[in-house]
């Protein structure tokens, strides 16, 4: 029977404290269904069926953010779990981390990029940043063009992840510990969908909106000065507003 490590610290973090009850419970699901390297294969339906709700891909993606990376295959990675586990780095000496590393081999990952160091970063920004930005949207093309995104979304996209800090340094997308293109294109493109619309009201519009809102404000208005001039009861005034 594995045993994991939990985090008592973990609802005093934001982004867990602003999840909802329900996946609160799926974050504990899957730290401890996932296999020793932190890597979970991907079963929605059982997943739903063991916690007793109903759950997607999506949704349970947007809500943990970067502490799950999609990895390929169906199966997905908890970014900071090998870290909180076992500490870094790992050592091959120790049999539990032999195995883990020879998982990591297996899926693919490195931790030297998952989980960036100071050192690394000093490597990165040693490059002036219209490199960089330059380097980052050459990226961003490469890796979403099988994606079918338009051209203004990604060049949105670019620019909110490339702005940089007051000094120049560092760009936002530099700041995250693990930074999955796809994964933040899908949600970006869900969030302008969400909030923004292709209708753009006129003045005419609004004006005209307005004035029937007041007209129907003011009917209104009648009515109940009606019913409780011309009714002695609830039930009178009900019937006499059209609710009975």
């Amino acid at each position: 029977m594995a045993k994991r490590f939990m985090d008592n610290t973990i609802f005093e973090k934001q982004w867990f404290r602003k999840l909802p009850l329900r996946l609160k419970v799926v974050w504990f699901y899957l730290i401890n269904k996932c296999n020793h390297a932190g890597v979970w294969e991907c079963d929605i339906d059982l997943l739903s069926f063991q916690v007793g709700e109903s759950f997607t891909l999506d949704e349970i993606m947007e809500a943990f953010g970067d502490n799950i990376v999609e990895l390929g295959d169906n199966k997905y990675y908890l970014s900071k779990f090998i870290e909180f586990q076992y500490g870094l780095p790992l050592n091959p000496s120790v049999r539990v981390h032999q195995s883990v590393i020879k998982l990591l081999d297996k899926y693919g990952i490195d931790l030297a990029k998952s989980l960036i160091t100071l050192k690394d970063k000093d490597k990165d920004i040693s490059k002036d940043i219209k490199t960089r930005k330059s380097d980052f949207a050459l990226r961003v093309e490469k890796e979403v063009s099988d994606m079918k995104v338009v051209a203004k979304d990604i060049q949105d996209f670019i620019s909110y992840w490339s702005e940089h800090n007051t000094d120049g340094r560092v760009m936002r997308f530099e700041k995250q510990d693990i930074f999955n293109v796809k994964r933040r294109m899908a949600t970006w493109i869900k969030n302008s969908k969400k909030f923004q619309s292709t209708f753009q009201p006129s003045n005419e519009d609004i004006a005209a909106k307005e004035e029937q809102l007041e007209k129907e404000y003011q009917a209104q208005q009648k009515r109940l000065r009606d019913a409780d001039a011309n009714v002695a009861t609830d039930d009178d005034r009900k019937r006499a507003l059209g609710l009975n």
